[in-house]
């Protein structure tokens, strides 16, 4: 059911941009008389009625973009035209072994499940580890320490984890239901993967595409390629990430423990992420080795972190409070925000007297970060094996800014996207810093992209918590060839109507260069 409720004021849930919508539309899962859809009829039926909004958005002139939880930091969401409110769109379903393409394994078919877009990072791991409707436990193959984001906005945003010998969240999906105006879906897989068949299609009334780069494109496209309703994901059998306590490590063993990634990570090595004081350069560690799903382990008490326009917490009673007081250094700030990080860091510590932490992706990635107004991420990535030179120009910059900020950094296996942002090889360290949303942060990120450039480091940034991306950066990190695949990609799934492309650009597809 569609329910209208015109022009307003809106911001995203972290306060990082404002906007004046035109209408602001919510899209719900149930029909105003009569029996309430199911399974296919469900997915058809949203199919449906996205596609006639899109039409009539074509027809009038308007903007029209989806709605998760409103989770980016950057205005890679924005619209000033039409918000689709998609977050009740939260059902899953599994998938019966007739509609499997017969080379797809069937060992590997119980573990396919059907999400619908809305469905929150949270809901999805309730459904895949306790209320599935299969009988068994299964679980994410990797996940964002947050669960509040939307699965579709999670993996168009290129949410990357930290599966070392994974990758991010768009790798784990295999099927897309894209709706884009033209009178049907779309189900579109990469044709080296083929997953389910032409009847589950034909269930759909969507249209197939199988192609590499036109899903590579689509899989991390935030919001350009059309409406994702739904996702194919595959999913592993339930298991446990244990975390030893968090460690204190030397840069030098830091360093060393990176170059070595570069050529080797130890099998059982599931998550590995580190956080470091730039003044003091004091590190530890988080990493965790995969383990069998048990019973029996207390569950991690979720962390809540609330900060206002100065950056500080809510109903903390921390010295967290005196981060942004005037008088106060900066390298002090951060020496206070170090040890905060520490105390509160969900992985590694103990619980119920019990020294570590071990659980499901479901119970240890459950944390709702809300960021009051005035306060942003940044996010930029770098191969593992320039990960050392990374860590010593953060170093460098932060100290030289004067400005406070710890560094949290995290390991994740190239992805394959044509823009996930993760695809620097072998493995992708994502350096994330949190930041005031103030002039200094865009000249912040600035000084350490001149510093990654003169040293002739590549480097990605995220796309959902960068200050501004230029075209020629869009460029300079996904080449000419990788750029010319998305714009190709993205005319086919519109079949090249220029009209309903235009529907779906924004000030931030403009400012990038991508826009029609």
């Amino acid at each position: 059911m569609i329910t209208r409720y015109g022009p307003q004021a809106w911001k995203n849930i972290h306060v990082t941009f404002k906007t004046q919508l035109e209408d602001l539309i919510d899209i719900d899962n149930t029909v105003p008389t009569g029996p309430q859809p199911t399974g296919f009829a469900l997915l058809k039926k949203i199919a449906d009625d996205v596609d006639g909004l899109i039409a009539e958005a074509a027809q009038k002139g308007k903007r029209i973009r989806a709605l998760g939880s409103a989770w980016a930091l950057s205005d890679i969401t924005m619209t000033n035209g039409w918000l689709l409110n998609t977050k009740l769109l939260n059902g899953c379903f599994d998938v019966a072994d007739t509609y499997f393409e017969p080379s797809y394994p069937p060992s590997d078919r119980t573990g396919v499940v059907i999400a619908q877009c809305g469905m929150s990072v949270a809901e999805l791991n309730a459904h895949l580890e306790v209320t599935a409707t299969s009988g068994f436990r299964r679980a994410l193959k990797t996940a964002g320490i947050g669960a509040g984001q939307t699965i579709a906005g999670a993996v168009s945003g290129n949410t990357h984890g930290s599966a070392i010998n994974f990758g991010a969240m768009s790798d784990f999906v295999v099927g897309l239901q894209l709706v884009t105006g033209g009178g049907q879906s779309l189900w579109i897989e990469r044709a080296s993967h083929p997953v389910l068949n032409d009847a589950f299609v034909q269930e759909l009334n969507a249209v197939r595409i199988r192609n590499d780069d036109v899903f590579d494109a689509a899989v991390v496209s935030f919001g350009a390629f059309g409406v994702i309703t739904a996702m194919a994901l595959e999913t592993l059998p339930a298991y446990h990430q244990e975390f030893p306590p968090v460690k204190d490590v030397s840069v030098a063993e830091l360093k060393t423990a990176l170059n070595g990634f570069a050529t080797n990570v130890p099998a059982d090595l599931y998550h590995y992420e580190f956080v470091f004081d730039p003044y003091s350069e004091k590190v530890m560690v988080a990493a965790a080795t995969k383990k069998p799903y048990a019973d029996g382990y207390p569950t991690p008490t979720p962390t809540w972190i609330v900060r206002d326009e100065h950056g500080y917490r809510w109903g903390d009673e921390s010295p967290s409070t005196l981060i942004n007081f005037p008088l106060l250094p900066p390298s002090m700030k951060t020496s206070l925000m170090y040890k905060e990080y520490r105390k509160k860091a969900v992985l590694g510590r103990e619980i119920d007297g019990v020294s570590g932490t071990r659980g499901s992706p479901g119970q240890l990635f459950t944390a709702t970060v809300f960021y009051g107004e005035g306060y942003t991420e940044s996010a930029i990535g770098v191969s593992i094996k320039d990960a050392a030179k990374m860590f010593d120009i953060s170093c460098s910059v932060i100290k030289a800014m004067d400005y406070p900020a710890i560094s949290q950094v995290r390991l994740v296996k190239a992805s394959r996207a044509l823009f996930g942002f993760t695809q620097l090889t072998p493995i992708t360290a994502v350096f994330e810093y949190g930041l005031l949303m103030d002039d200094k942060f865009p000249v912040f990120e600035k000084k350490v992209l001149d510093a990654l450039r003169a040293a002739n480091i590549p480097y990605t940034l995220h796309w959902s918590k960068n200050s501004g991306v230029q075209p020629a950066q869009v460029t300079e990190m996904y080449g000419t060839s990788k750029v010319a695949k998305w714009r190709a990609a993205r005319k086919t799934v519109f079949n090249n109507d220029a009209t309903r492309m235009h529907v779906f650009d924004n000030e931030h597809l403009e400012r990038c260069g991508l826009a029609n």
